[in-house]
């Protein structure tokens, strides 16, 4: 009995030993360091536990590599390790690099691509931050053939690399980064042009292009879908879409204001000289912005929008009505710069862009014109959404004719709230 009873001890005593041990290995610093640091790490996809310890033992972040091979495969996370790029404390516990590595990527460590972006942007933004080669990514959005085998409608990937958070990193290739990129894309957009009620007759790449063009207008979200009706009213009644977003991507020189003489450059991206949309998309759309598409304001009669400067706009569905927005907007940029004077610097006012379609291209930008009716000559840029047929040509041009142009834009619908934190968009509005 005495030697059961000591046999029985002596199991209790390792017992306890062992969780004591365990404990120690599991939850107490794995390294020691005076001051908090990270050290960022990247393990490769298909890296075994054995592999991924000889990482972490060449960051510095464990000691002993046995011993967290051990404690992974007696936890079981053995099998549970995720590839991706990870910033972990120094000194961290081995239970804690565990979970870490187990759970995923966190947002911290994930790449994230904005709305709106064009394809050379998204490049540097995963050159800066997922190391993705620039270059090679540009390349391949260039790409017909992977393009269609990735089952993009159009001979390029700008606007299919949906815009969201990515778990990114530096050991991914190009190929891989795009095909995640446009799945998600062409999911998303499927997603919404299967919702009942969705608007029907234009091809899916017909959509993603005015979405990208909703997209670069619309600052506020509440007014895409508003501002989405007036492009299709114009497009119903043959109106040019005069989007100052088509004139700087037809340019391919982003900026935030455009030139009279911008508006005269030849392609069939410049909806200021082409009817109808253009051939593709300018940007990356949000799902917003291709639901605000699919679901314009109902019952729209508008035609034109001039931007406030605050992200939002002003709309009519006339040109008289248009015109009146215009000099409202004019005579509060006045009355704002005149109280600059005393109150120091404030932002520039926005400046309005407006030209009608048949006006000499020179003119192009002076005035926007309604239907067989000549408007006054103005000095100060207008912006309309839309066009009409355009009033004879303006007096000769001055030195105000060379003043810039830079237009808010806005987002969702008129039911949403308005003081909704505007995007910061450039903008203008065109007849």
């Amino acid at each position: 009995m005495k030697r059961r009873h000591r046999i029985r001890r002596s199991l209790v005593l390792g017992g306890i030993v062992g969780v004591v041990l365990l404990s120690g290995i599991l939850f107490f610093p794995a390294s020691v360091t005076r001051n908090f640091q990270t050290r960022e790490v990247l393990i490769p996809r298909g890296a075994g536990v054995e592999t991924i310890a000889g990482i972490l033992k060449a960051n510095g972040l464990v000691q002993s590599p046995t011993l967290f091979v051990l404690a992974a495969r007696v936890l079981g996370h053995d099998r549970r390790l995720k590839a991706g790029r990870y910033t972990i404390p120094v000194g961290a516990s081995i239970y804690r690099i565990l979970r870490q590595l187990s759970s995923g990527m966190g947002k911290n460590d994930m790449v994230t691509i904005p709305e709106g972006l064009r394809t050379d942007e998204i490049a540097r933004i995963l050159a800066t931050q997922a190391k993705i080669d620039p270059s090679r990514f540009l390349a391949l959005t260039r790409d017909s053939t992977f393009a269609a085998s990735l089952g993009v409608p159009a001979d390029r990937l700008e606007g299919y690399l949906y815009p969201d958070t990515y778990p990114f990193y530096p050991l991914l290739s190009p190929d891989e980064v795009a095909r995640v990129m446009v799945g998600r894309s062409l999911r998303v957009f499927e997603e919404e042009m299967g919702l009942p009620g969705a608007r029907q007759g234009l091809t899916l790449h017909q959509l993603v292009t005015l979405a990208s063009i909703v997209e670069a207008e619309a600052a506020m979200p509440v007014e895409r879908p508003r501002i989405a009706a007036v492009f299709y009213n114009r497009l119903k009644r043959g109106m040019m879409l005069q989007s100052d977003p088509t004139v700087t991507y037809a340019l391919g020189i982003f900026r935030n204001r455009v030139y009279y003489s911008d508006l005269n450059v030849k392609s069939p991206y410049n909806t200021y000289r082409n009817r109808g949309l253009p051939p593709g998309p300018i940007d990356s759309p949000g799902r917003a912005a291709l639901h605000a598409v699919l679901f314009p304001l109902p019952d729209s009669t508008e035609l034109y929008f001039v931007a406030r400067g605050d992200g939002t706009h002003i709309f009519s569905k006339s040109w008289e009505e248009h015109l009146a927005a215009i000099a409202h907007v004019r005579a509060l940029a006045k009355s704002e710069s005149t109280t600059a004077i005393f109150t120091g610097p404030l932002p520039p006012p926005p400046t309005l862009l407006a030209m009608p379609d048949s006006a000499p291209p020179s003119l192009r930008a002076d005035r926007v014109s309604a239907p067989s009716k000549r408007p006054a000559p103005e000095t100060v840029k207008k912006t309309v959404a839309g066009h009409g047929k355009s009033a004879p040509a303006s007096p000769k041009k001055t030195a105000a004719s060379k003043k810039r142009t830079a237009r808010p834009s806005g987002p969702p619908a008129p039911s949403a709230s308005p003081s909704t934190t505007p995007k910061h968009k450039k903008r203008v509005v065109k007849p």
